[in-house]
């Protein structure tokens, strides 16, 4: 509860403080497409694709989110688990002395888990022998729905590019995940700045 309380008054006093919002921007929509990688967790990767179209300070992002164990050299039993969504988000999005914006979103996605059932068999009799085989599991695939949060920060390169780092999380009740990462936003993102302003 007390966490809920200190977000509830951080998102207040950002609301504030983005009606001093000093990007005047006055196309109608706006939009951009965005890629990010970072961390998710456990040792695993975690990356995230992304469509926006943004109104004045509100917007809705269709996002394709994941996190996967890379491995270079792999000798474990096959499949690799992995969990990843696809879904909506709707959020608001606030933008500080024409080159910083703070956005803050939340939405419903389908999920798709994929993971490890019991040993079907060894793979040692293909070509090459035992040396690089592999225990074959059964493959378990469960389709949650979730619910997918993003806070990201942004600082606009131009008027049609930005570099991100974000926290993103999908809450469901098969495997909740989450990822910290840095990334590239490209698409006409704002507004030239007039020195009238």
């Amino acid at each position: 509860m007390k966490y809920l309380l200190i977000c509830f008054c951080l998102l207040l006093f950002i609301d504030a403080s983005a009606q001093q919002d000093t990007l005047r921007q006055k196309r109608k929509t706006y939009f951009g497409v965005g890629f990010s990688l970072g961390g998710g967790g456990n040792r695993r990767l975690y990356g995230d694709v992304d469509f926006f179209l943004q109104k004045r300070n509100s917007y809705i992002s269709f996002k394709t989110s994941g996190v996967e164990r890379i491995r270079i050299f792999y000798f474990g039993g096959l499949p690799e688990p992995r969990i990843s969504d696809v879904g909506i988000l709707v959020g608001k999005s606030y933008t500080f002395n024409h080159y910083h914006y703070l956005k803050f979103g939340v939405g419903v996605a389908l999920v798709h888990q994929v993971s490890r059932g019991a040993l079907l068999y060894n793979d040692c009799d293909r070509p090459g022998g035992c040396l690089f085989s592999n225990n074959i599991y059964e493959t378990i695939r469960k389709k949650p729905i979730g619910l997918p949060l993003e806070i990201k920060y942004g600082l606009y390169l131009d008027r049609t590019a930005a570099v991100t780092a974000g926290f993103s999380a999908n809450l469901n009740d098969v495997e909740s995940f989450y990822g910290i990462s840095v990334g590239l936003v490209v698409g006409r993102l704002k507004d030239k700045v007039s020195s009238r302003y």
